[in-house]
Formats: structure tokens, sequence, C-alpha cells
């Protein structure tokens, strides 16, 4: 059974790790827990009790990225598939579920915001399929090149 859960301290071991070529684009699950701040929350996408997926929210009041800062906003981080899991369809029925889930655990927010290298075109194109809109502007300050920044707007 598919669902997304949210993991808390002491942390468990997720087994999630993205394609060799991947590796550039995210950093693994471990060291993204190492650096969580104290309002961001991470979570586990699961499958029959096997660990699919991984990613973070975390409020785009103070974000790095000055686009992306809004009183009313969530920031997806580190999101990721396992490699082994990847093309199963995970990464799209965990993006449906996003706005809900954002909701529920952040119920002022109008949007959820991401930032996205501009050489990771397959992530680039799952997020636009799923309603996270480009405003046309990049990021410069990412580690591995400029990134795109994109929202995707909540319903009311």
């Amino acid at each position: 059974m598919f669902r997304i859960e949210r993991i808390e301290p002491p942390y468990p071991s997720v087994d999630v790790t993205v394609q060799p070529e991947q590796t550039q684009f995210t950093s693994p699950v471990s060291t993204a827990i190492e650096k969580m701040q104290f309002s961001e929350i991470a979570f586990v996408i699961r499958d029959s009790g096997t660990d699919v997926g991984f990613f973070t929210l975390i409020p785009s009041d103070s974000d790095v990225i000055y686009q992306l800062r809004s009183d009313n906003r969530v920031t997806l981080q580190s999101f990721m598939i396992d490699a082994r899991q990847q093309g199963k369809g995970y990464a799209r029925k965990s993006l449906v579920q996003l706005p809900k889930l954002a909701k529920q655990f952040f119920p002022h927010i109008d949007s959820i915001g991401l930032s996205v290298n501009c050489r990771n075109k397959l992530a680039y194109q799952l997020y636009e399929k799923n309603g996270f809109r480009d405003i046309g502007e990049l990021y410069h300050g990412g580690s591995s090149g400029p990134q795109h920044i994109m929202i995707l707007a909540l319903e009311s």
C-alpha cells in the first residue's frame, strides 16, 4: 500500500538512494536529515513497507532563495525516489498527494515552491507535469549550477 509518512527524531534509517548520475542534484538522505532545520519536516514514501522515496518540507519565510520567500509557502527539498523504484509512478503519486499533505502540516500556505537544477531535465518535466510553474528566474547559488525556481499554487 502506497503512503507518505512523516518521520521524526530519532530518525530511522531510510533505504533510499538515487541513480549515480542523480547524485550531483541531491544529497543522500542521511545528509539531508543532518542538515534539517528546526521547522523542517521529513517524509518517507513507502509502498508495502518498502522505502521508495524521501523529501522534506520547510516553511519558506526565510528561504535562502529570495524568490521563494513567503509566509504562505513551503519549500519542497531533497525530493528523491530510490533508484530501484524509479519509473514506477512513485514520484507522480507523491506529487499528487503533496498539496493535501503540505496543507495538513502547514494549514496557512497557499503554495509550494522548489528549485531544480537546470541540467535535471527529467525532474523539471516531472514538476511541470504536476502543476509546478517556472517563474522565469534562476537561482545561481546552487553547488551544481543554476536552478529553475518553480511554484505550485494551491487551491483554497
